[in-house]
């Protein structure tokens, strides 16, 4: 390769570098991302009811489970989940090196917080992103019916233990509330019991058993789901960390106004 020829090569390198490195760092990609996402929600908002039977386990597996079996097989249903993960991962990109940018200039004392509490929201921000990826590729979602008194097979050699349901009904003999009581094993050994409620269920280890409904008309059965999401404290830090920034931008805007 002539000289020419890795001169103009590394010319248009530096241009390319330059042209990215200013689209990421603009806060109108931000702004346009943003409007895009928007748009593309509500694509979703109309496809999602019109093919209901594509994305009707959207909710009940993994999400990676979900793209693999259902999304991949229907593009169009599908193309505002796989336009807004686009927009995601350019957020994502845009947010870190607007982060990066900011860290590397001179900071001084008199604007420290006014500095920090930005790239703590974008903090925030990337670990609930971060949450969310584990979330749909990594962990379980298992649901299904469980009799009274018998066992449920569940990953990380554990299983679940249905000991019983007590529906609760009034006076009219109408149902007014119900629960089950239930037991975690690992390898062999009890390790958690709770009663489970509507809304009320029993954590252990990252893993969640929840109570959906019950039948009671042949052999007493419950619909259980047990989830284990590894990306919980992950959001749970991120969504801390948001809230930290942003209270901490309105109170020293608040001052100055």
């Amino acid at each position: 390769m002539s000289f020419d020829v890795r001169l103009q090569a590394n010319k248009l390198a530096g241009f390319y570098a330059v042209t990215m490195k200013n689209f990421f760092l603009s806060l109108k990609t931000t702004v346009w991302t943003l409007l895009g996402l928007i748009c593309v929600f509500f694509l979703g908002s109309y496809l999602m009811p019109a093919y209901k039977d594509v994305h009707a386990g959207m909710n009940d597996r993994l999400l990676f489970q979900w793209v693999e079996q259902n999304a991949l097989d229907h593009p169009w249903a599908t193309s505002w989940f796989f336009a807004s993960l686009a927009g995601l991962v350019l957020l994502a990109i845009n947010t870190v090196v607007c982060s990066v940018q900011a860290i590397k200039g001179k900071w001084s004392r008199e604007d420290f917080l006014l500095r920090i509490a930005p790239q703590v929201v974008h903090i925030g921000f990337l670990c609930i992103l971060l949450a969310h990826l584990l979330g749909a590729g990594w962990g379980y979602r298992i649901s299904g019916m469980l009799p009274v008194e018998a066992y449920a097979k569940l990953p990380d050699n554990r299983s679940l233990y249905l000991n019983d349901l007590r529906p609760l009904v009034d006076d009219r003999g109408n149902l007014r509330d119900w629960s089950a009581v239930i037991a975690i094993y690992e390898d062999d050994r009890r390790v958690a019991t709770g009663i489970l409620g509507p809304n009320e269920p029993l954590f252990y280890k990252g893993m969640g058993v929840y109570l959906k409904s019950f039948d009671l008309r042949e052999r007493p059965v419950a619909f259980l789901m047990v989830n284990k999401d590894p990306g919980a404290l992950w959001a749970l830090g991120g969504s801390v960390l948001f809230m930290i920034g942003t209270m901490i931008i309105l109170i020293l805007k608040w001052k100055k106004a």
